[in-house]
């Protein structure tokens, strides 16, 4: 990712966003250096005002009304506390006449204002565990948010835990987590593990909703099966992941189906970290690395993996190429005593009873 040298990952505490100037005598003529400043400006303002708007909601259970569906993702509605999200980023944008776009699941991805050309591609989930939030589940929400320039590169982001009080950081060539309350900022480092039966493995995949659940265990019984006993699946997914695959509490996020809007907010963490990111193709296997795509941001993939090693990774598809094999012979087996049943004929006996 490009970097500023106006910008620095211990520079948080040190900004005013507000009174930033951009060198040049257009916002069509920001200059490189500049736009990355600008951006990552932009991200650090989003993320302290999240925490100062969404956090009070959070804690006193506040903006959970529907205000529509999601679209292309039939029965996945938008909150009010998404809108709040997403109008705030809005705001500072404008603030900064910053000449970008909002892109994400819950907008037409249009420009904001007069500020053209586009410049900063800026993709966002605005409260990610939205369905926990609003089951009263006690389980962190997070927003999410990233900058990509016009060649699709990831230029920042930031991740929020809104419960915890922490920011995520995104920025040049580091990943850094800065507590809030304390200041403290630690660099984040991914995992190193290279063997899925290491014992203390997590493997991460959004298996909370059945849209999700029976996809996942229907393809990865086998990787379950092949994982140490003491070995981790952690229940939970979505633009968040990326923040704890940066910092080596995740080794792999596995999805079938995974919609790009629940990636590209929180991609720029990985890409950072050195994962391996890729779209398999559930048929035969083969990956190719996945990119952020703006004209594809409604789009799912259909096998998604992001992976701290390619050791993993490699396995994980090994694993599902290997149960994808098995159940096809399980259905034929089916099938076949089916077939034997409707025609009233006896089924031949199992080899191992056979003298």
């Amino acid at each position: 990712m490009g970097r500023s040298e106006g910008w620095q990952p211990t520079d948080f505490g040190d900004q005013n966003p507000q009174t930033y100037e951009p060198d040049g005598s257009s916002d069509a003529e920001v200059r490189e250096g500049d736009l990355i400043n600008m951006s990552n400006r932009v991200l650090d303002e989003y993320a302290r005002a999240s925490l100062q708007t969404l956090r009070p909601m959070v804690r006193s259970g506040n903006a959970r009304e529907v205000l529509g569906f999601v679209r292309n993702r039939p029965g996945e509605t938008q909150h009010m506390i998404d809108a709040v999200g997403e109008q705030l980023m809005a705001n500072i944008m404008r603030s900064h006449r910053f000449p970008g776009r909002i892109i994400g699941e819950h907008n037409t991805n249009s420009p904001l204002g007069e500020y053209v050309p586009i410049r900063v591609n800026t993709s966002i989930d605005s409260l990610d565990n939205t369905r926990p939030y609003v089951l009263g589940l006690d389980i962190p929400p997070y927003s999410v948010a990233a900058n990509y320039d016009t060649e699709n590169n990831p230029i920042g982001a930031v991740t929020i835990n809104i419960r915890d009080n922490l920011i995520y950081y995104c920025v040049g060539e580091s990943n850094v987590v800065r507590d809030m309350e304390t200041g403290i900022v630690k660099t984040l480092s991914p995992s190193t593990r290279t063997d899925i039966k290491d014992p203390d493995l997590t493997i991460a995949s959004f298996v909370s909703e059945n849209d999700y659940s029976l996809p996942f265990f229907d393809n990865f019984r086998l990787l379950i099966e092949e994982m140490d006993k003491n070995g981790f699946l952690y229940p939970g997914g979505g633009a968040f992941i990326y923040s704890q695959i940066a910092k080596g509490a995740v080794d792999a996020y596995v999805m079938v189906d995974e919609p790009r809007s629940e990636i590209d907010p929180g991609l720029p963490f990985a890409i950072t970290a050195g994962c391996t990111i890729v779209s398999v193709n559930p048929e035969t296997g083969e990956y190719t690395p996945y990119h952020f795509d703006p004209s594809k941001t409604a789009e799912s993939v259909p096998l998604f993996i992001c992976a701290a090693r390619p050791e993993i990774r490699d396995e994980i598809i090994r694993l599902y190429m290997e149960g994808k094999e098995r159940r096809r012979e399980e259905k034929e087996s089916i099938e076949f005593y089916r077939e034997l049943h409707e025609a009233h004929l006896e089924p031949p006996t199992p080899p191992f009873l056979r003298k």
